[in-house]
């Protein structure tokens, strides 16, 4: 049996990242401790982590997963070096359309150096040329799973969505930055992955008082009851919670000697998890993993360079 194929449908942003001590207030101007450049974009990182997390650094060609990104740049310098990152870190970049006069997505992301928190402003640019025309049928060889998220045209994801349900490809959603989404994206979703902003969003109104923390259970029963198989709920420091037919645990997080930043951490999760499930792993198992994972990102800066390879990791 040949290698598994992983689909990631989504966006690539070239990050603009300032650290700083604080972010300013209102009016006011700082001086900041820093600034870079890098490769980011929701779909670009999860596809960045699924490659990583299934080979070695020392020989990226090889492994038993097979990891293709599906999206659009511009025909610009940003454009150039996010498809040439990707490929480096073993992507199949292929179906990366690279559009003439379109802009490159870029992220202008702002980092406190004391907490390692972020606040993300998105311009799209090529990531909304993907429309749901383009998806009459999924890119075939047909993969073992479709890894999604939202920044990428909403009425695309929901395409897709559908199209991956008539032919029976299990979808995973990260559904960031999250917006309401209609009942029936849920219905036959494999894998939802969100942290407790996007739960508020997409459930508050259904949610007893208190907060996302205090209705964990609540919280995984509404996404259960409209179609979801398995939930998973991260907590940032706090670790994650999951709910599936196989079980239902909160995992804490895994020790951190000090947080970088947390820019890639819910995108490491959603990679590492994303490998586990195509390697046949158990929902705890894949979860458990994941949260490795994601700690070791926010030990280092930046978005993709963050993500650890196999090598880093203990053994699935």
């Amino acid at each position: 049996m040949g290698p598994k194929l992983i689909t990631v449908i989504g966006s690539l942003n070239t990050d603009l990242i300032t650290r700083t001590s604080r972010v300013p207030l209102s009016g006011e101007t700082l001086t900041a401790e820093s600034f870079s450049t890098g490769s980011g974009g929701k779909g670009a990182n999860q596809a960045a982590a699924c490659a990583r997390l299934s080979r070695c650094r020392r020989s990226p060609s090889d492994s038993m997963v097979t990891v293709q990104m599906v999206g659009a740049v511009g025909a610009d310098t940003f454009g150039r070096d996010l498809v040439a990152d990707l490929e480096q870190n073993g992507v199949n970049i292929s179906r990366v359309n690279m559009i003439e006069g379109g802009k490159t997505g870029v992220a202008v992301i702002v980092v406190e150096e004391a907490t390692g928190e972020n606040r993300i402003m998105i311009t799209p640019g090529a990531n909304y040329s993907l429309r749901p025309d383009q998806f009459g049928h999924l890119p075939t060889p047909l993969p073992a799973i479709i890894v999604l998220q939202l920044e990428i045209p909403l009425d695309t994801v929901i395409r897709i969505i559908h199209i991956a349900k008539l032919q029976k490809v299990p979808v995973l959603l990260n559904p960031a930055p999250a917006v309401p989404l209609p009942k029936d994206v849920y219905q036959g979703l494999a894998h939802l992955v969100v942290n407790e902003t996007e739960v508020e969003i997409l459930a508050k109104s259904q949610l007893p008082e208190g907060s996302v923390k205090d209705n964990l259970l609540a919280a995984c029963d509404i996404f259960h009851h409209l179609g979801v198989a398995n939930v998973i709920i991260t907590l940032g420091g706090e670790g994650v919670f999951y709910s599936s037919s196989e079980r239902r645990e909160r995992v804490p997080s895994s020790p951190v000697k000090k947080i970088a930043d947390t820019i890639a951490a819910g995108d490491t999760f959603v990679g590492a998890y994303a490998v586990c499930i195509v390697k046949g792993q158990s929902i705890p198992e894949a979860v458990h993993w994941a949260n490795i994972a994601a700690a070791k990102t926010v030990e280092k800066e930046g978005a993709q360079d963050a993500i650890p390879w196999l090598d880093d990791m203990p053994a699935a």
